[in-house]
């Protein structure tokens, strides 16, 4: 009976109703990747992830330590969980040998890019969350334009077509923003996370390249 209601509300809404799903379900993508991504790279994780893979480092297990890395994006169908640390972490294990200053810079500049790139996700759900009730705008607007044409009509049996169109128009604008409100809300919060991420990703990238430069200064080759 519920499954129906939906169904009704989504035939009388109109074709703007169509497009808000499609934004709606983009939009769920895209917070479901980004809460998994937070979720797991705080600061307790990130200490654990630093400490393995620095012991790896130490204990010349390049081959382990690489593999590590490389697990460390997880793919499950639609879905991507990227960890900028493992993209940054793999660029130092591969440039060791630069001298501690250009390799610190070199990684701070790769970690910039593994930022962006965390980013471009939030640019389309703050996208979702500005165009949305335009979208459920247009669709109110239609609607009640159907409703001013069937009222132009002296016609009693009109009637159904001017409550269908008021309908319709109610319908397209809590569309718009039942997709725009959540957009905006996790647009913001994600986007505070990126900003109190970026010295915890910092703080473990010198931890890491110091590991290595102790290690490096202990006498211990490959």
């Amino acid at each position: 009976m519920f499954g129906d209601s939906i169904l009704e509300l989504i035939t009388q809404g109109g074709f703007t109703i169509y497009i808000l799903i499609l934004c709606s379900i983009l939009a769920l993508k895209i917070i479901i990747e980004k809460y998994a991504q937070f979720s797991a790279l705080n600061r307790k994780s990130i200490d654990a992830y630093v400490s393995e893979t620095g012991a790896m480092m130490k204990d010349n297990r390049f081959a382990e330590l690489f593999e590590r890395l490389k697990r460390s994006e997880k793919k499950y169908l639609f879905f991507s969980i990227l960890n900028p640390l493992a993209s940054v972490f793999l660029f130092i294990a591969k440039n060791e040998d630069m001298n501690k200053d250009d390799l610190e810079k070199a990684a701070t500049n790769k970690l910039d890019v593994e930022i962006s790139e965390m980013e471009k996700g939030l640019n389309i759900l703050a996208t979702l969350g500005s165009i949305s009730p335009f979208i459920g705008l247009l669709g109110t607007v239609i609607g009640i334009i159907k409703s001013f044409s069937a009222l132009s009509v002296q016609d009693a049996s009109n009637y159904a077509n001017v409550i269908s169109g008021i309908a319709e128009a109610l319908i397209a604008t809590a569309a718009g923003l039942f997709v725009a409100i959540p957009s905006v809300m996790f647009y913001n919060y994600f986007n505070k996370r990126v900003k109190l991420s970026i010295p915890l990703y910092d703080g473990a990238i010198h931890e890491f390249i110091r590991t290595i430069k102790i290690k490096q200064s202990a006498g211990v080759k490959k």
